[in-house]
């Protein structure tokens, strides 16, 4: 996950997530879409024909309104009701849930909106990251930044293992887990960490994990 300003997140169309992203279905909705530029993407290039939005903020969603066949502007908790049952075939939930007070409620709300074939997919930060743990037991330094691994507005943190288990508890099955690395594995500070931990920290090389999952 790269420092971005604030106006990156809500432009940019994570191209990067492309592979990773199911082509299943006609209709998906992205779970705080921004400017809409990420499912405007899906739509023209992954054979979705019905893209949604929803999104908090005003100005960017009034954009994405223009680019999207619907979207829905507000918390995304509070008006998580307005979207119908068993609708969509992708759910998307970009760098969201780390934001929620309570993501695995959220999740099992959000497994009521999925078709009966349908998928979430979702990326979400890695606080097991080997340079913020390398800060941390050398420096003391957990430091908040307005980005990153430590945006000052991520109120949850989550390693693969208790993601997935969050997963399993609000009722899914990981169909796939992917992690996001621009680690080199001679990096000095990595081959540290891995050997404290008896060489099991493989995990710690990835910024971002990207998961699909279905209902279980």
């Amino acid at each position: 996950m790269k420092n971005r300003p604030l106006d990156a997140y809500y432009q940019c169309e994570r191209r990067e997530l492309i592979p990773f992203i199911p082509r299943l279905g006609t209709r998906l909705i992205d779970i705080g879409c921004g400017e809409g530029a990420f499912a405007l993407m899906l739509k023209r290039e992954m054979g979705y024909t019905e893209a949604w939005g929803m999104e908090l903020d005003d100005k960017a969603a009034r954009i994405a309104a223009t680019r999207l066949d619907r979207v829905i502007q507000g918390d995304v908790v509070q008006t998580l009701d307005e979207l119908p049952d068993g609708y969509f075939d992708l759910i998307c939930m970009n760098d969201l849930l780390e934001h929620l007070m309570w993501p695995e409620e959220f999740l099992v709300r959000v497994r009521a909106k999925l078709s009966p074939n349908g998928r979430i997919f979702c990326s979400i930060p890695n606080i097991r990251q080997y340079r913020l743990l390398w800060n941390l037991l050398q420096y003391q330094d957990f430091e908040y930044t307005d980005s990153g691994l430590l945006d000052r507005t991520h109120i949850r943190f989550f390693t693969r293992r208790t993601f997935i288990s969050l997963l399993t508890r609000a009722g899914y099955e990981p169909v796939s887990v992917v992690g996001s690395s621009t680690t080199n594995r001679k990096s000095l500070k990595f081959r540290i960490l891995n050997a404290l931990t008896l060489w099991r920290s493989e995990d710690m090389r990835h910024v971002q994990f990207y998961i699909q999952a279905k209902a279980a």
